[in-house]
């Protein structure tokens, strides 16, 4: 047979292909994984001990930087938990703090309470590693200053252990302030995405993540770790290596506000993206299973170089359009659509109109961060300590949903 020579449609297409190949990487970081992992089995619990078995002693540890506003909420919620009392104890570890946070924390009358203070400044990492050695629990539950819980969200933490394959279960993670319109088209919508990725991989012993608003590890699972690291994400992987699993604890609800402002929220990024890209230089993935460092590398590492393949996907199209070719003008013009519409989430739109604008600005925002957080990550700046988002630091209602 005669080979039918490459025609003007054909070279036009080829033009398209790097750009198209560049984001179809970038959408399989974000659709494409989370569909493919919906294929893998769902993870089969082990049988748990009989109805009634004893709860374990629980140890909930707070890192606490300047905590004023929130730390007093903080304690009366945690004390409040629906959890035998003589089953946990709290552990409030000043950062360095200089607002009268350990005056409010000595003066709460109950023994279940526990106080310790780093005199210098070192951030949560290295107050958890000062505090964990003194636990009594056989379950460590790590939570922020400006977090709530359920009533029955340390029952739920502690009965997912019942599981002698968990090393680390979390909980699930709202923002009280989710009506706003700028949380509600951003932070919002990107959380509640990010919920269902989390909810998908834990049903199949993907996970390898945590949030460190509410998560609890074994304790014989704990390890010092480098102060520029991050507990949410070492300890899930380390789990994995460790031949355990990450599972969400059905119950465990908290609550925490959304960061008020895009510049609050794009420091957040950055210093948790740094500390992920810490965490994999310092873990790396040889030790993990096979299918953890599949989820790993998609939900995470690819995300954070999606910004370089866009950015690649929108050069080659407009180098391809500029040749003439309609196809690599056409990719170019869906690679550039997020700058375009971004500037609109800017603007004062009536509230259906703002949330939806905010979608294309949080994205924009999201990349760039990941971009910054990379770079930081990489040339070993990550951040150990940091300052909190003031708007955060408003305690959520007590248990919103009862």
């Amino acid at each position: 047979d005669a080979t039918v020579p490459a025609g003007p449609t054909n070279a036009a297409a080829l033009r398209a292909l790097p750009a198209a190949l560049s984001l179809a990487v970038v959408a399989y970081a974000y659709v494409g994984y989370p569909l493919a992992a919906r294929l893998v089995p769902r993870r089969r619990a082990r049988s748990a001990p009989a109805e009634g078995a004893p709860l374990p002693f629980v140890t909930v540890l707070v890192a606490a930087r300047n905590e004023a506003p929130v730390i007093e909420a903080r304690l009366a919620d945690l004390l409040a938990q629906d959890y035998p009392e003589d089953r946990f104890e709290v552990i409030v570890v000043s950062d360095a703090s200089d607002d009268g946070t350990d005056a409010l924390v000595a003066a709460v009358a109950d023994p279940r309470v526990r106080f310790f203070r780093q005199e210098r400044r070192g951030g949560k990492t290295a107050a958890i590693n000062l505090a964990a050695p003194a636990a009594r629990g056989s379950i460590l539950v790590q939570t922020d200053a400006n977090v709530s819980f359920s009533r029955g969200a340390l029952a739920a933490l502690a009965r997912a252990f019942d599981d002698p394959e968990v090393g680390v279960a979390l909980g699930e993670v709202s923002f009280c302030n989710a009506d706003r319109p700028d949380v509600a088209g951003g932070e919002g919508l990107y959380w509640r995405f990010e919920s269902w990725c989390k909810r998908v991989e834990a049903a199949r012993g993907l996970l390898a993540v945590a949030n460190g608003g509410i998560y609890a590890l074994r304790r014989e699972l704990w390890r010092p770790l480098p102060p520029a690291i991050s507990g949410d994400a070492a300890e899930p992987l380390l789990a994995a290596a460790a031949g355990r699993t990450t599972v969400i604890a059905a119950g465990a609800r908290a609550f925490e506000r959304a960061a008020g402002s895009l510049g609050e929220e794009y420091a957040r990024k950055v210093r948790i993206i740094a500390q992920q890209v810490a965490c994999w230089r310092w873990l790396g993935l040889a030790p993990l299973p096979g299918r953890i460092r599949w989820a790993y590398a998609s939900h995470k590492l690819l995300r954070y170089a999606a910004p370089a393949f866009w950015a690649f996907g929108l050069a080659a199209g407009l180098a391809g359009a500029a040749l003439g070719s309609r196809a690599a003008a056409a990719v170019a013009a869906l690679a550039a659509a997020p700058l375009v519409c971004a500037p609109l989430g800017l603007l004062p739109l009536p509230g259906p109109l703002r949330r939806a604008a905010r979608v294309p600005l949080y994205l924009a925002m999201v990349n760039v961060a990941a971009v910054a957080g990379v770079l930081r990550g990489l040339s070993g700046r990550a951040q150990a300590a940091w300052e909190t988002a003031v708007s955060t630091r408003v305690p959520p209602p007590a248990d919103p949903v009862g």
